[in-house]
């Protein structure tokens, strides 16, 4: 029996043709997003919606590098966060991080992040000194959201200005965000020769009966006006013990409340009656304004939708959205630098020095973002991580149906 003799050309290329399959599969990089999509649900889909919505635009590619999104679940848990964290620095094909709606995980990891030049990415986190390393470290970390150490100066002067309100207490919650927000709301008000009336902290554990005691106790000085900063489910409890106790305060709220059911646990007449007043940057004006960019990206994210306010959390929608849209300029960047053909701890180092130093606008949601990032130093420019100013934040209310609408 005559042996058959292989067709080498035709083997040669059969193993010619499965390369490129080998290199896809080690060309994709992933990109973590830390966030709790558990009790924050609606928060962590809205922004994982509109990073993946950018990325579809440009075919989930990265300067020429497929792209995987990996949702990482902390359930509001600070060390789950650190673990996560811990895990991309230690990957060899993660490249980045963006963060999810809560603050804690970065004000207690920021040093962690930055001295292991975790590229760190945040769409929703508020705490202002997230974003200001520490002196004698870089500065990993980038946000494209309210920055709180100028938040406090636009909510009290919303609650002086819009709300005539002559009396302000703080109603703050009891974690590293409400402790790092009553610096900067204590010297607006001083701004204005004003001290808060009383400065009322409350834990994330707090039930009816104590969000009734703290309203009690908050109604004995009978304020104008009280600015809350709080989670959804601790600001309904808080709301609705006000409106027994402090039933004509008008309420200004950080954004806290939009992440979850705020809206479902606390009825619209007592959100109206209380003049509740939300923080928002200022996607629903755009939308009022007919910004065709959202209206587009709206269609191609939630065909049945009818405006922006359908989407669940729709500040972490926007928000991821634009901010991915600046990091998809920095990779275009990046990839024309030799370290982005490096390690991955290169590629994340190139891409860090792109934000920092983009040579063209990018268009997003918000505003056309000329040079967002700068790079950072704590004397000449502190604020050179944050792409959102004083000018970009605007308030919001609920309606009857519990949809957040523009307050001009």
């Amino acid at each position: 029996m005559s042996r058959r003799v292989p067709n080498w050309p035709c083997v040669l290329l059969f193993c010619l043709t499965m390369i490129p399959f080998a290199r896809a599969s080690a060309e994709t990089l992933d990109i973590f997003i830390d966030a709790d999509f558990s009790k924050s649900r609606a928060s962590a889909s809205a922004i994982e919606l509109g990073i993946k919505t950018a990325l579809e635009e440009v075919d989930n590619q990265l300067g020429g590098y497929d792209i995987r999104l990996v949702p990482k679940d902390h359930r509001t848990n600070v060390k789950r966060s650190h673990r996560h964290i811990q895990e991309l620095g230690a990957s060899e094909t993660a490249l980045l991080m963006f963060g999810g709606m809560h603050s804690p995980q970065y004000l207690s990891y920021r040093d962690y992040i930055n001295e292991n030049q975790i590229l760190t990415l945040l769409p929703w986190s508020a705490a202002g000194p997230i974003t200001r390393a520490a002196p004698g470290h870089e500065n990993w970390l980038f946000r494209l959201s309210v920055d709180d150490y100028q938040s406090g100066e636009f909510l009290v002067n919303a609650a002086i200005t819009q709300g005539g309100c002559q009396s302000i207490s703080l109603l703050l919650l009891d974690t590293g965000w409400g402790l790092a927000n009553r610096t900067t709301l204590e010297a607006a008000l001083a701004a204005h020769d004003l001290s808060a009336n009383q400065v009322a902290f409350f834990p994330t554990s707090i039930g009816d009966a104590g969000a009734g005691a703290l309203a009690a106790k908050l109604a004995t000085d009978s304020p104008d006006c009280i600015i809350m900063l709080s989670n959804w489910h601790n600001g309904a409890a808080m709301i609705n013990a006000m409106r027994k106790h402090l039933p004509d305060v008008k309420i200004f709220s950080h954004w806290g409340i939009t992440g979850g059911a705020f809206a479902e646990q606390v009825p619209h007449e007592t959100r109206a009656a209380l003049s509740l007043s939300v923080l928002q940057t200022c996607g629903l004006r755009r939308e009022r304004d007919g910004n065709a960019l959202l209206q587009w990206v709206l269609r191609r994210a939630l065909p049945d939708a009818q405006g922006l306010a359908d989407v669940s959390a729709p500040t972490g929608f926007v928000h991821g959205y634009d901010l991915t849209r600046i990091l998809i300029a920095a990779a275009d960047q990046a990839a024309t630098t030799p370290a982005w053909q490096g390690s991955i701890v290169d590629k994340r180092r190139a891409l860090k020095s792109a934000l920092e130093s983009l040579s063209r606008p990018v268009t997003g949601i918000l505003k056309t973002y000329q040079t967002p990032f700068s790079a950072y130093d704590p004397q000449t420019a502190p604020n050179a991580h944050e792409a959102l100013g004083l000018a970009d934040l605007c308030l919001a209310r609920f309606d009857a149906n519990g949809r957040l609408e523009d307050l001009r």
